[in-house]
Order: structure tokens, then C-alpha cells, then sequence
């Protein structure tokens, strides 16, 4: 693998990119760091980890897509309505609960708050409410937070060291943001996705869950939203997860951190950085990595 023409691309741009690795069939074939390796917030990837922890609880039978948010805090609304009473967990997963715009709960009870205008399950609005939601549904079935419940049965068998993971004021993993991994261990976790949810000989979570979670659940090109999104951003939303191009999909960060599994190719692309203009980023990797694999 021949990463010079991708790190001409970045370098030329000049966006603050620090690190990436691509794997092709369980071997690492490039690398290269703009900063040294460490530990740093993924933002959004971390949706991706909270479906896996869901998909573990869906596999013991001890949450279903269909179980209804408000079954799982009933101490915490008094009085739902239709939307409310209508919100089940797979509407959470596919960012389609009805509330029109992106919010950032600092609680369950504030997340239950906010007005559903559509009808759940109708209209992709991308939403960190959704997923901290997910993570505490989570917690109530297992008795346990979503960071510890991985960190036993996900980044210890993967090899990655007990991550940072921050909580809401009302003691949940927030869920949608704030896991802290270093380049290498997104690497490692695309790897696992790629293997359908298998390590070394282990079935961590279905492959069942695994093809759930990475194919269009929900169409994302919204004739409702306010603005257009770019192109990789209008082929579908799985359960936490982007579909892309060239049979692909992906977990997505904001300011540039990118793990792309690619099954066809038998490859996986793991990109950390910190740039607002993340796009190029992500053009790259189609037009310089993909040819070479």
C-alpha cells in the first residue's frame, strides 16, 4: 500500500489529520502519523460502539427493537403523548424519533422532554438524543453502563485498554460522543465489524446484529431538512451506522475520525483527526486508498 499520494492529498489541503491505518485482510498494509499515537475523542464513532453493546443485549434476549422508551422510564414521564407512547428503541437506532433538530441531553428527563413533531420512524433527523437514550435503555435491561458493559465484553477481548467514556448528570454513558481510542484501536474494532462480529473464534456480538447494524434501515437524503447533506451522507443510515459508496459503511466523527469497512475489498480504513473541514478527508480515502486495494 502506497499511502503517498493520500498523505500529498491531506498535506495539500491542509487539514489536521493525525493518523491513519488500513487494514486488508486482518493485516495492517499502511500507516502513517501526522502526531504521535494516543487516545482521543471519536465524537460520533462512538454510536457505532453503543450499537454493539446494544446488539449484545438484543442477543441475551434482554432488550427487543420493538420495546417502547417510555416502558423503560416510567418514573420520568408522567404523561405521554401519542409520539411518545409510540417511540420504541429501532427508532432511536435510526435517528428517527420526531424530534426536528440535533439536541445534546444532558439527562433522561430532558431528552423525554422535547417535543416529537413527526411521527417516529418517518423522517431521519441526525439527533445525539437518540443514542443517549439507546445507552441508558441499555443500563436499565443490564444493570450495567454502556462503557463498563464493553469494556468486559468488547475492548478487553479486542486488546484495548479500558477507554474514557464520560456520563450524563443523571449517571448514564452519554453514548453518542466523547469515547476516547487512538487510531489503532478503531483499526482493530473495523476489523472486528469486518469479521462480522467474530474474534478470534469468539462470537462477541451476532453476525445477525453486525448485518443489521451496517445496511440502510432509513433513507438520510431528507427533502425536510434544512439543508442538503453531502453526497456521503445521502445513501442511508443503519443502526448507528453510515452506508456509503462502493458497498462500504462506516462510523463517523466529527472533525475527521472515520472507520470504514469496506467487505468487499476485505479491508478496513481507520482515520483520527481534528478538522472541521472533515470531507476532503473522506474523498481521499475514495479516490487514492480504494484503487490500491
Amino acid at each position: 500500500m502506497d499511502l503517498k499520494p493520500y498523505i500529498a492529498a491531506i498535506d495539500k489541503q491542509k487539514l489536521q489529520v493525525h493518523g491513519i491505518a488500513v487494514l486488508q485482510k486482518g493485516e495492517k498494509i499502511g500507516e502513517h502519523r501526522w502526531i504521535p499515537e494516543q487516545p482521543q475523542n471519536i465524537f460520533s464513532v462512538s454510536k457505532s460502539f453503543t450499537s454493539i453493546a446494544l446488539g449484545m443485549a438484543v442477543d441475551e434476549g434482554k432488550l427487543a427493537l420493538t420495546d417502547k422508551v417510555i416502558g423503560a422510564f416510567p418514573d420520568r414521564v408522567s404523561k405521554p403523548g401519542p409520539r411518545l407512547g409510540a417511540l420504541a428503541l429501532e427508532h432511536l437506532l435510526t435517528m428517527s424519533r420526531g424530534h426536528p433538530e440535533f439536541t445534546r441531553p444532558g439527562s433522561v428527563a430532558e431528552a423525554l422532554s422535547h417535543e416529537l413533531i413527526y411521527d417516529p420512524g418517518t423522517v431521519f433527523i441526525y439527533d445525539n438524543a437518540c443514542t443517549f437514550l439507546v445507552s441508558a435503555m441499555i443500563t436499565k435491561a443490564t444493570g450495567m453502563k454502556v462503557r463498563d458493559l464493553l469494556a468486559e465484553r468488547l475492548f478487553r477481548p479486542l486488546g484495548i485498554p479500558a477507554p474514557v467514556w464520560p456520563e450524563s448528570e443523571d449517571g448514564f454513558t452519554i453514548g453518542a460522543t466523547g469515547l476516547e481510542l487512538s487510531t489503532g484501536n478503531l483499526a482493530v474494532f473495523g476489523q472486528f465489524l469486518l469479521q462480522r462480529g467474530n474474534w478470534k473464534g469468539r462470537q462477541l456480538v451476532s453476525a445477525r446484529w453486525i448485518d443489521g447494524a451496517t445496511r440502510t434501515q432509513i433513507p438520510t437524503n431528507n427533502p425536510q431538512a434544512e439543508t442538503p447533506h453531502p453526497a456521503d451522507y445521502d445513501l442511508g443510515y443503519g443502526y448507528q451506522f453510515w452506508t456509503c459508496r462502493h458497498g462500504a459503511y462506516r462510523g463517523d466523527g466529527k472533525n475527521g475520525q472515520y472507520v470504514v469497512v469496506l467487505p468487499r475489498q476485505e479491508a478496513v480504513i481507520a482515520v483520527t483527526s481534528d478538522e472541521e473541514n472533515m470531507n476532503p478527508i473522506l474523498y481521499a480515502v475514495w479516490d487514492h486508498i480504494l484503487p490500491q486495494l
